[in-house]
């Protein structure tokens, strides 16, 4: 934790949280903010003190204390799955808040009697709220709508941020690769976890996994298309969610792939996956938002959606591909079935079809799941009717993009 001694003052727009603030700064201009930050990060000994003459050591509390320094008329995030960015309005009811979805979203949870969605809905009867959450789209609004039922929250079908504000790289387009997208977790510095096979680290509802059976999948799929990439005649990558020292990816995958041709690509910094990615490359995706905002794209991506049945519980059904939108287990580009000959299935559509074929097989879904809304416009729109000052559309401005 670190010490902040400068006194609290009053400002205009309040920023929720560091994540994604350099893609909100590309377009927000307004000069007079703040940064609301955890206090287990980073500690302001004014909120602090006015947090213990309170007698409530919660961070709720605290968050209370900050808004009476800050006092702002608008608070934006791109945290939008904590639940203390939606104690805005029962704190502040004047105040307008904007969240924007920055991932899909789900019941897991640290513990079994608790997740985002439900704590959401219990709390909305003490007026948490937002005014507007700008969604990923369909898989999102349909999240929201049943998180906050009685809300009049406006959602907004805007993409995702990121996704909107930047351009894939512009490789090689004769060199047709097949990429896998990993969701391999934060080890640090640890290539080996002792508690891989022993520790839950996540309930779905009652049931808890191990990280082993949780990211059973990952192996399985990851080796899978490597020997089908093979076959094809096709460069195999997978496209690291870590960075190059957090060394348990890469040994993760060096294991599983032993005796197979396959190349490695860290994330070196928070662009680095859209611009690893080639137009032409064909993507393996489980249940990343990458993968789906590479699909509202046109990209060409297949789903292995077998997370939970590869983690011993096929009754789990909400990490299939678009549910609950989607209730079929498998298509002609999705499968919930782990076994290689489903993966050769759904990896020979999105190989072999022709172009004009795949953008008419993809339409329907790409159109019902996510959004993609190049320069962000739908952003901006927003910001105008709140009162933000802001750029307009564009594109993310290089010098903004964080390097971690």
């Amino acid at each position: 934790m670190k010490l902040d001694f400068r006194l609290p003052r009053r400002v205009r727009l309040v920023y929720f949280g560091r994540i994604g603030l350099g893609i909100l700064r590309n377009y927000i201009t307004e000069q007079d903010v703040a940064i609301y930050e955890n206090p287990r990060q980073r500690l302001n000994v004014w909120v602090a003190l006015r947090m213990l003459l309170s007698g409530d050591r919660s961070e709720f509390s605290y968050y209370r204390s900050f808004l009476r320094w800050t006092k702002p008329s608008v608070v934006i995030t791109m945290e939008d799955n904590n639940v203390t960015f939606y104690a805005t309005k029962a704190l502040l009811p004047s105040c307008k808040t904007i969240a924007a979805q920055n991932g899909v979203r789900n019941s897991h949870s640290h513990a079994a009697d608790s997740d985002f969605k439900h704590d959401l809905q219990r709390l909305s009867r003490e007026g948490y709220d937002a005014d507007v959450i700008a969604t990923l789209g369909g898989l999102g609004s349909v999240f929201y709508r049943d998180a906050l039922p009685h809300s009049r929250v406006r959602l907004v079908e805007a993409g995702h941020l990121m996704n909107n504000a930047l351009s894939l790289s512009s490789g090689p387009e004769s060199v047709r690769r097949l990429v896998f997208i990993s969701k391999f977790p934060n080890r640090g510095t640890q290539a080996v976890d002792p508690e891989w096979e022993s520790k839950v680290i996540v309930f779905l509802g009652d049931v808890g996994l191990t990280a082993q059976q949780y990211y059973n999948i990952e192996s399985i799929a990851a080796r899978a298309c490597a020997i089908i990439a093979r076959e094809y005649s096709l460069p195999f990558v997978v496209l690291g969610k870590r960075p190059e020292w957090q060394v348990g990816e890469y040994t993760y995958f060096a294991r599983h792939l032993e005796g197979l041709q396959w190349k490695y690509l860290p994330s070196t910094f928070q662009a680095s996956s859209y611009e690893s990615i080639r137009p032409n490359d064909v993507i393996v995706n489980v249940d990343s938002t990458l993968g789906y905002e590479l699909f509202a794209r046109g990209l060409r991506v297949a789903f292995v959606a077998a997370r939970m049945q590869a983690a011993g519980h096929p009754e789990i059904v909400e990490h299939q591909f678009g549910y609950p939108l989607i209730t079929q287990r498998s298509g002609p580009y999705w499968t919930a079935d782990a076994s290689e000959s489903e993966i050769r299935r759904v990896l020979s559509t999105a190989i072999s079809v022709g172009d004009e074929e795949w953008a008419t097989l993809t339409s329907s879904a790409r159109k019902m799941l996510f959004h993609f809304d190049k320069g962000n416009s739908l952003l901006c729109q927003e910001l105008d009717r709140l009162g933000i000052a802001n750029t307009g559309p564009r594109l993310w401005t290089r010098e903004l993009i964080p390097k971690n």
